[in-house]
């Protein structure tokens, strides 16, 4: 009993100092005016690469990472799409570190691009077998760049200070297609049950032939979990892939008019020939009834991505996802690197209870240190 007061008396402690200022306006507000931007190849069997914006001057490390990845109808786009180098601009100099990724094509000559009979993949969401392929090799590129991360991590001392168990996945349009399949497709068999029983064997065939459902794009070895989703008008192909247990946290924005991405159920580009999707609206109720954390921006009476082409939305848009992303931010991991280094720790991962959290089940935990500062961790497995 001593001891648990003595750890209670000092998490009290703990928090009547850092509550107000936890996170020293970091991923709230923008605290740094530069950001440096490096390109990487994240994928050397298919040669892609990301940019990767850190804030200049920041001395700030395991800091949440956000990977964003640009819309194009999977026929074209780029890393350097503006409103991506807006998003990664703008939640670097909150003190994130962001990346914006180049992913396959419907037109990569891996994909569909020596494909005459949909025009090079210009067509490629009007067959089943051809979308099938489309959207496993462009989920499994951006699980390759969950993994690069990790990997770099681990095996480069973490050379762009991110905290590995906070990695988002978001993007715009057709981008954001694949985090929502890379969080609520858990397995091979997961993802061949939900697809029309007409493309199951070749949806088995395309997987065993490509690493299963993490796919070959390289850096094998590490997770391709994600800890939360920025979905922008984007959707997944079948909302029975969304299971009862699935608690990943997730922010929406969608036009209700949207004719390119459906809101609700429907087909892509809104043609009866095409192939169907799901988009936000029809995705959140259900994710509200597993009780997962999430937030859903309605754009009535609005088309396809209104923040693309009108400021006050793009504003509204941005500040819609960046309190969603600050509300389920752990600020107290983020270490200043200096400071980390000037106290040696005598108490290592207890529980509110004071117990030695060996574990290390989800839950808060607590380190004491000989200066008499308490580090507080969210774990997460």
């Amino acid at each position: 009993m001593k001891n648990f007061t003595y750890l209670l008396a000092l998490i009290i402690s703990y928090h009547s100092y850092s509550q107000s200022g936890d996170c020293e306006g970091r991923y709230q507000n923008e605290i740094f005016s530069d950001v440096n931007v490096e390109t990487v190849i994240y994928s050397e069997p298919y040669n892609l690469a990301m940019d990767i914006y850190t804030p200049v001057g920041d001395e700030y490390t395991n800091r949440p990472l956000i990977i964003f990845a640009h819309g194009g109808s999977f026929i074209g786009g780029s890393k350097t799409n503006s409103l991506m180098i807006q998003l990664c601009e703008t939640f670097a100099k909150k003190g994130y570190v962001t990346a914006s990724i180049n992913y396959r094509l419907a037109t990569n000559a891996t994909v569909l691009g020596t494909d005459f009979g949909s025009f090079g993949g210009l067509t490629w969401m009007t067959n089943l077998n051809n979308g099938i392929k489309v959207i496993y090799s462009s989920f499994t590129d951006a699980k390759a760049a969950v993994r690069f991360f990790r990997k770099n991590a681990i095996e480069n001392n973490n050379p762009y200070g991110i905290d590995i168990d906070q990695i988002w996945m978001g993007g715009n349009s057709a981008g954001a297609v694949l985090a929502p399949h890379i969080a609520y497709v858990s397995s091979l068999d997961e993802f061949i049950n939900g697809i029309d029983e007409s493309g199951q064997d070749y949806a088995l065939s395309l997987a065993n032939s490509n690493g299963g459902i993490d796919g070959n794009s390289g850096n094998d070895g590490y997770s391709s979990n994600i800890q939360g989703i920025i979905n922008l008008a984007g959707a997944i192909h079948t909302v029975d892939w969304i299971s009862e247990d699935e608690l990943t946290p997730i922010v929406s924005c969608h036009g209700t008019e949207d004719e390119t991405v459906p809101d609700e159920c429907g087909t892509i580009l809104n043609s009866p020939n095409n192939l169907t999707a799901c988009g936000s609206i029809a995705m959140h109720p259900i994710i509200e009834s597993n009780g997962a954390v999430n937030n859903l921006l309605i754009y009535e009476g609005a088309g396809h991505c209104p923040w693309a082409t009108n400021t006050a939305d793009k504003e509204e848009m941005l500040d819609f996802i960046s309190e969603f992303l600050y509300n389920n931010t752990n600020c107290n991991q983020t270490i200043n690197i200096n400071e980390s280094l000037k106290s040696n720790i005598i108490i290592n991962k207890i529980d509110v209870l004071g117990r030695l959290n060996t574990s290390l089940q989800n839950g808060f935990v607590f380190s004491i240190y000989d200066d008499g500062s308490v580090r507080k961790e969210y774990i997460l497995k």
